[in-house]
């Protein structure tokens, strides 16, 4: 292996690990939010975490995105790289300003409905912190990527990871603050790396804006918005609707719910940051790739629907475990979660056919799937609650799979078999879906005997799936040895 593919290798896994540690930064936080906390405080947590991220995109104007762009285009120019990238910040810092100033002139049509039931101090003071602070984050994070700085970029990450999980800790176990604790951390985590973002800049701009590069930096950036905020609408947009029409305490059962769902997720996520490479190497090297993939892909699936139901079968001891009995209940969304992440997980296999110079392709699509999430949650919300969120995340996201697969097929050919993929999915959600008539028996054993039951049950499957694919494992194994 070069140098250069060697250090590729090497960022992607630094890379992936730590994007998972903040994907999951709600599983290590779920014990404390549902032990100490009430539904209506972890309702607050959960709405406000999704607003903030919203906002963070639309100030940031995605301009984060044209880093690698501009470094690979004008790096034999130092003075002119480092001119675009200060009046990128200055970008940055005067849009996030100016976006606070009008979301407080205006927070009674704008924050008001936004942080509908959750009240302006501290609350949507605290977010509003976090909201100016980690534009500039992102954008000194995407641009040490781009100069392939990885051990800068994950310290800059664990920086905010570990700031925002011991400040949590502490305030709300040490010092009884509660739904503010986790909002203050996030508020001071974000300051930190603002300031730590700041630091390292200073080597990397020169601080002037220049009027003909913030017009090239609108118009490589702003087309990718759309693309950004879509992706949000599908996967944050349930949580702002569910607090609008229902409550907050309705969030709160919610999010607990689709926490252990998402786990299907964090899976998914890993395993896409080893098999992107691959599907890529296998389309430029070999002459058999797409029946390679095809047949891979059948085993990732199989994979993920076996994940989910382990996920959906453990989650009401889990819930037992970590939680107050107010959200034990809430492991009853756990296999529509679960199964919409099993579908996500095979839209991940295909979409890398976007990449092969075909992204074009990728903002009206993303699009029209957060469009067809907000109606869906608009619809299935007011009739079914948190089940109606549950469900339009597992219908858009079936949707919006279909979809892009088709269009996907036309650009690269691939005869994956679908019946198999289908059928896979529909058992997985079947069988996820057991413990409705199942878990009344194990709701008579103690928990931990339950637990050690369904353990063996998931074990013999899983022996079961290694064995028939131990050809696979055993290859894989020794390429990464």
């Amino acid at each position: 292996m070069s140098d250069k593919n060697h250090k590729m290798a090497k960022n992607a896994i630094l890379y992936s690990f730590f994007t998972l540690l903040q994907r999951g930064l709600g599983i290590f936080l779920l014990p404390i939010y549902t032990t100490v906390l009430s539904s209506n405080e972890l309702g607050i947590i959960s709405t406000s975490s999704a607003i903030i991220a919203f906002f963070v995109i639309i100030f940031g104007l995605s301009i984060r995105g044209s880093t690698t762009y501009f470094y690979y285009n004008h790096n034999s120019t130092e003075n002119y790289l480092k001119k675009i990238y200060g009046t990128s910040v200055l970008t940055i810092l005067a849009f996030s300003g100016l976006g606070i100033l009008i979301l407080l002139l205006c927070k009674s049509y704008l924050l008001d409905p936004l942080f509908e039931n959750i009240d302006f101090y501290p609350y949507v003071i605290l977010s509003l912190i976090s909201i100016f602070f980690q534009p500039l984050y992102f954008f000194y994070q995407s641009l040490l990527k781009a100069k392939q700085l990885a051990k800068k970029a994950v310290f800059l990450d664990l920086l905010f990871f570990v700031t925002m999980i011991g400040l949590t800790v502490i305030l709300i176990l040490g010092f009884d603050f509660g739904a503010e604790g986790a909002l203050i951390a996030n508020a001071i985590a974000s300051l930190l790396v603002f300031i730590v973002s700041c630091i390292g800049l200073k080597q990397e701009v020169i601080l002037s804006f220049n009027v003909d590069i913030f017009k090239k930096l609108l118009k490589y950036s702003l087309p990718i918005l759309p693309h950004n905020l879509s992706g949000w609408a599908m996967n944050m947009f349930d949580k702002v609707i569910l607090n609008s029409l229902t409550s907050l305490s309705v969030v709160a059962f919610f999010d607990v719910g689709s926490q252990i769902g998402k786990v299907v997720n964090m899976l998914s996520l890993g395993i896409n940051s080893a098999y992107s490479p691959w599907f890529f190497d296998q389309i430029k090297n070999n002459p058999n790739s797409k029946i390679q993939i095809a047949n891979t892909t059948n085993k990732i699936i199989v994979f993920y629907a076996f994940s989910g139901v382990a996920v959906s079968w453990l989650a009401p001891e889990i819930l037992k475990i970590i939680s107050r009995p107010e959200y034990h209940d809430s492991w009853k969304i756990v296999p529509v979660i679960s199964t919409a992440f099993v579908i996500n997980g095979f839209y991940f296999t295909f979409s890398n056919t976007f990449f092969l110079n075909k992204t074009k392709h990728l903002p009206l699509l993303t699009l029209s799937g957060a469009v067809i999430n907000i109606i869906l949650n608009l619809i299935l919300i007011p009739m079914y609650g948190f089940y109606g969120a549950a469900y339009a995340s597992l219908f858009t996201k079936s949707i919006f799979t279909f979809i892009t697969y088709k269009v996907s097929n036309r650009i690269l050919p691939i005869n994956y078999n679908l019946r198999f993929i289908i059928l896979i999915i529909l058992i997985g959600f079947l069988a996820s879906s057991l413990p409705f008539i199942t878990q009344d028996f194990f709701n008579e054993l103690n928990k931990w005997l339950a637990i050690v039951y369904k353990m063996i049950i998931v074990s013999i499957l899983a022996s079961m799936f290694i064995y028939f694919n131990r050809n696979m494992i055993k290859n894989y194994l020794k390429k990464r040895v």
